[in-house]
């Protein structure tokens, strides 16, 4: 870790100013003093009491006027810009002025402002559900007198400068704490996020596996119908062709009862040796008509069965569509839960960076903190110095009169972030 150089703290500068204003004071006071005694028109105690004062005017107007260039203008300006932060104003620039402690306060305040500003642009391109309005952050600042010519105003220009400066300190401690906040609840909101995606990504996997069951089966229904509707084929052939047989058994019984008929007939000629014969004929011709008529039975129920058969061959083709209709939107609802088991999964990650963007701001966070804190009781601790000015011009002058300083806090950041967003401009 490199060594800062001495000059480069808030403390050493004040000492530095202070030493100087006091020689230079001293050596003023100490010529002036020699032109009274070798005047001799007044005498020596006049002489220490015009010491006394010019000191304490050169000194405090010096501290005064120091204190308002490396100390109150850069924290004015240092505080505007903060304010312009805290009203959602993320392009605004923020200058360095000098490498002390205010410094380095700014260069954690540049480093936050990016860090947000980053943040804010990942969470406006990754999430369209996060774009919710904010609240303006408001801030008040108390400037102080102007420096007087008398040594009163000029001591009270010193402390409320100090007030300033203790003020404009509590108010970066109190947005610090603020945004610090915020930044947490977005993670904690984010890790939530995280979970009910991953919890979403199985329940779609779940999805997906349920639908490729049903396809199985639904190819399982498609196989066995297919089956079904080639067996139902195949009956209506054998019908058909049991038709076919019949017809020739119907040509068959007609033959023989018509020769039947043709043996009686002959018979009869035959007189007493045809008898026999006749009988035989009749009995053939009985039969002949039997077969005719069972024939007709059965060819009547054939046909029956063929319109069974084909009102079955019908049925199972619509039915064997309807399974591939069905198999279609399963397929179809297949490739929709793989699209949104893919889309949870690409969010989830998305949700993920947000997540380690936002603890590594908080982390940051931390960091400027702890810089505030430091410039913070350099602040309380110059507003101290300028207290005891106060109070040693008062013993010496009986002129002063007693300076008090009250801060107040000012009003936090109670917006999260999905509010904040909406009023955060990161556009240079």
């Amino acid at each position: 870790m490199k060594k800062r150089s001495i000059f480069r703290s808030l403390r050493t500068k004040m000492i530095v100013i202070i030493f100087f204003a006091t020689l230079f004071s001293t050596m003023i006071s100490f010529k002036l003093n020699e032109m009274i005694l070798e005047a001799g028109v007044f005498p020596q105690e006049f002489s220490i009491f015009v010491n006394t004062v010019i000191n304490l005017i050169f000194v405090t107007v010096i501290v005064a006027l120091f204190t308002r260039r490396i100390i109150i203008s850069p924290l004015k300006k240092l505080l505007y810009s903060i304010k312009k932060i805290t009203e959602g104003e993320l392009e605004i620039e923020i200058h360095k002025t000098s490498n002390d402690e205010i410094g380095q306060l700014t260069d954690a305040f540049i480093l936050m402002k990016e860090f947000i500003r980053n943040l804010v642009q990942k969470v406006n391109e990754t999430s369209e559900h996060i774009n919710a309005s904010a609240e303006k952050l408001t801030a008040n600042t108390v400037e102080t007198n102007h420096v007087s010519e008398q040594i009163s105003a000029a001591i009270q220009s010193v402390a409320a400068g100090s007030e300033e400066q203790t003020k404009g300190m509590d108010f970066i401690v109190d947005s610090v704490a603020v945004v610090n906040n915020e930044i947490k609840d977005i993670a904690k909101n984010t890790e939530d996020m995280v979970k009910s995606t991953h919890n979403t990504v199985l329940k779609a996997k779940e999805g997906q596996a349920v639908v490729d069951n049903t396809v199985t089966q639904m190819s399982l229904i498609q196989n066995s119908v297919q089956e079904s509707n080639d067996s139902i084929v195949l009956l209506q052939e054998r019908s058909q062709e049991i038709g076919q047989f019949l017809n020739v058994i119907t040509e068959i019984a007609d033959q023989t009862n018509l020769l039947a008929l043709n043996a009686a007939i002959e018979a009869a000629r035959a007189g007493e040796a045809g008898k026999g014969f006749a009988v035989v004929a009749e009995e053939v011709r009985k039969l002949a008509e039997q077969s005719n008529q069972s024939a007709k039975q059965i060819a009547v129920l054939v046909s029956e069965i063929q319109k069974d058969t084909l009102s079955s061959v019908k049925t199972m083709k619509r039915v064997t569509e309807e399974v591939k209709d069905g198999i279609n939107i399963t397929n179809d609802t297949k490739e929709k839960f793989t699209i949104i088991s893919e889309s949870m999964l690409s969010m989830s990650q998305q949700m993920e960076s947000i997540l380690e963007a936002a603890h590594n701001i908080s982390t940051n966070i931390v960091e400027v903190a702890g810089s505030v804190d430091q410039v913070s009781g350099i602040a309380k601790e110059n507003s101290q110095n300028s207290m005891n000015v106060s109070e040693a011009s008062q013993e010496q002058l009986a002129a002063m009169e007693e300076i008090t300083s009250s801060t107040k806090s000012l009003a936090k950041i109670a917006d999260d972030l999905v509010e904040l967003t909406k009023t955060i401009h990161v556009e240079a």
